[in-house]
């Protein structure tokens, strides 16, 4: 009888446990958002079921207190189940900047032809790193399996990956630093290869300076470039090319693998972009890729457009997509989905930083007919969001793409809250309060 009443006992568990577990539903990707309030990182398991979407904020342990009036949180990037973000100071790095790793939690098993990424633990912080030797970065890119920051007061980036900081015993290993760009950086990098690092000066012997930098077979090796205009700010590659924004358009060069070149062989051609009704040439100031497509956004009020390149042509030029804004609109960076099914868009938001109520994500569909020819790119849904609270460098909206690449999730930073977008319906599927000041998010699952 006691064994009978034992079993029963540990089938109602199970049946209340499954219950339960089907109540809260499945869950579809681990968030994580900045809160730009207090300089936070927090998490949440967005779960779906047959009552809907539930998202539950939660802090991550042990993440380091920052001083909200000295220090920020920059760009995050994530590679593998972990997340990379850049500490940024007011005083050139004086006051304390660097780095912050985070274990997400997700582990990748992999089933012989194939894998999938399991939440198995909650997530924490495993490599701390914030002194007044970092060099103050402001931005971190992924490119392959690196993670690379630009370290702007020491003139250099440092490179890392996941497998080196899940490895590394202590911080002097987890990373390195290589000499390379000047002021406010930005990057561009074939894994183990080369780094393309810019020169944000305008004027003198610097202006439009590309320090070319070899890394791994090609560590020693290295010349510099100079674009015909300076100012230089964004850089990616694509392709087999390595693509600039200077104050005037877009430059590109073929990327030099084997650091074979020299300054004076290096070909750079340059991509004109137009000019504003003040006759100023028009620019970008980041890049955002899809297949053989770069990505950006250039111009102003009526000058504002969706610009695209195709990288993989002989000969690029640039085709663009007028985005009409109202008086005090912008247009952000765009974030390249390949959306389930290979629909290819581009999700921006128009922001107005005096009248934040009136922000809206736009989704450019980039081939409607889908014969691989962009020049119907439209418009396909104009939607009304949160508000932003955009101060200085932060505040500004961003989006992910959800790992099932139905839906993406979006930071609504004056209204506390994330949303759910879904990209087959184009609509807001549902709006969540986490509180704070959300921006920047990744989000992690299978």
């Amino acid at each position: 009888m006691k064994t009978l009443l034992q079993l029963a006992a540990a089938c109602l568990i199970t049946t209340i446990a499954t219950a339960t577990a089907n109540a809260e539903g499945r869950t579809v990707a681990r968030l994580f958002w900045q809160d730009n309030h207090d300089a936070n990182v927090n998490y949440g398991d967005l779960k779906k079921s047959a009552q809907g979407w539930t998202l539950q904020p939660e802090p991550i342990p042990d993440f380091p207190s920052l001083d909200t009036a000295e220090q920020m949180l920059v760009q995050m990037q994530t590679d593998a189940g972990i997340i990379v973000l850049g500490i940024h100071d007011h005083a050139a790095g004086t006051v304390g900047s660097g780095w912050i790793a985070i274990d997400s939690g997700a582990v990748e098993e992999s089933h012989g032809d194939h894998s999938h990424v399991r939440l198995k633990h909650q997530p924490s912080v495993m490599h701390t790193r914030i002194d007044t030797d970092q060099g103050n970065p402001a931005h971190v890119y992924k490119y392959g399996k690196s993670f690379v920051l630009a370290n702007d007061s020491n003139n250099g980036f440092t490179i890392t990956s996941a497998s080196r900081l899940r490895k590394a015993k202590s911080l002097e290993t987890a990373t390195t630093f290589h000499e390379g760009g000047h002021g406010h950086i930005t990057l561009a990098a074939i894994e183990d290869k080369v780094v393309y690092a810019t020169w944000i000066d305008r004027e003198g012997d610097d202006s439009g300076r590309v320090d070319v930098v070899g890394l791994g077979e090609n560590e020693g090796k290295r010349y510099s470039i100079h674009c015909p205009t300076g100012g230089l700010h964004g850089a990616t590659v694509n392709s087999g090319k390595v693509f600039l924004a200077p104050s005037d358009g877009i430059c590109w060069v073929h990327a030099d693998l084997d650091l074979s070149s020299t300054a004076d062989s290096v070909a750079i051609h340059h991509l004109s972009l137009g000019k504003d009704t003040d006759d100023t040439p028009l620019r970008t100031g980041a890049f955002a890729n899809l297949d053989q497509l770069v990505l950006f956004t250039a111009g102003k009020g009526n000058d504002a457009r969706l610009c695209w390149i195709d990288a993989a042509s002989d000969d690029p030029t640039v085709a663009t997509l007028p985005i009409e804004l109202a008086d005090g609109e912008t247009l952000t960076t765009p974030l390249a989905v390949k959306a389930r099914g290979g629909k290819r868009l581009a999700i921006m938001f128009r922001e107005n930083k005096l009248s934040p109520a009136d922000d809206c994500l736009l989704i450019v569909d980039l081939d409607p007919n889908a014969d691989k020819d962009c020049s119907d790119a439209t418009v396909a849904a104009d939607l009304s969001i949160g508000g932003n609270l955009i101060e200085g460098h932060s505040g500004h909206h961003e989006a992910v793409v959800l790992p099932s690449r139905r839906e993406v999730i979006i930071s609504n930073p004056a209204d506390g809250t994330l949303s759910l977008i879904s990209l087959a319906e184009q609509r807001v599927l549902e709006t969540f309060s986490v509180g704070g000041n959300p921006s920047r998010i990744v989000a992690i699952g299978d």
